[in-house]
């Protein structure tokens, strides 16, 4: 029996007012730890650029296009969030008592765009994350990139997919190869340029 269900009213409320109601649910959970956080490619990354590749396009907008949203969603999207769960996990695992790991594989916020999902993420990284693992291929996500970077400029320790210990000049390395192999396939990558900027500059003004 359910005594009470969500209603049908609607509430308008600014961006930075969503962000603390989601911090404070998160908080419910954590009660005061700093956990693990788990970066995976969702709405760019490998994944994306292989699409790409087999439609013949250079950027995402004509790939959506030609797929359309749906199509997006079903080539791209499930399949990521299926492998960033599927890595929550194994990390999660990796622990004798099953730490407590974030993965933004399951959150939606309907309305936001890509940058208010950054903003929310870069201040659980800042605020309660004491490390971060990052996915294979994560060096072609615009979202994991940027979330190195915030991780480097936080002082945070950064990991790979396999637990060994990923720093600064690995991950700028990394970023680099992948931006001029893209950019060398015509591929625009601007996004990325932008963080491995990010990355450079990270914890130089501290």
């Amino acid at each position: 029996m359910i005594f009470y269900s969500p209603t049908e009213w609607s509430f308008t409320r600014q961006h930075r007012e969503e962000v603390k109601m989601v911090l404070s649910g998160i908080d419910c959970v954590l009660d005061s730890q700093q956990v693990i956080y788990c970066s995976s490619e969702i709405t760019s990354g490998a994944n994306l650029y292989a699409a790409m590749r087999r439609h013949h396009v250079k950027c995402d907008g004509e790939l959506k296009q030609i797929i359309g949203e749906a199509g997006f969603k079903a080539d791209i999207m499930e399949p990521n969030m299926k492998a960033a769960n599927q890595f929550a996990e194994a990390v999660r695992c990796a622990f004798p008592q099953r730490t407590i790991v974030i993965t933004p594989a399951p959150f939606v916020a309907p309305g936001w765009i890509q940058r208010e999902y950054l903003a929310l993420w870069e201040e659980l990284l800042r605020t309660r994350i004491k490390s971060c693992w990052f996915n294979r291929n994560w060096e072609f996500s615009n979202g994991c990139t940027f979330e190195f970077a915030v991780a480097l400029d936080a002082g945070l320790p950064t990991f790979d997919q396999d637990g060994q210990a990923l720093d600064r000049q690995a991950g700028i390395h990394a970023v680099e190869a992948a931006v001029l192999r893209l950019e060398s396939e015509g591929f625009h990558c601007v996004k990325l340029r932008e963080n491995l900027d990010r990355m450079r500059a990270a914890g130089l003004g501290a």
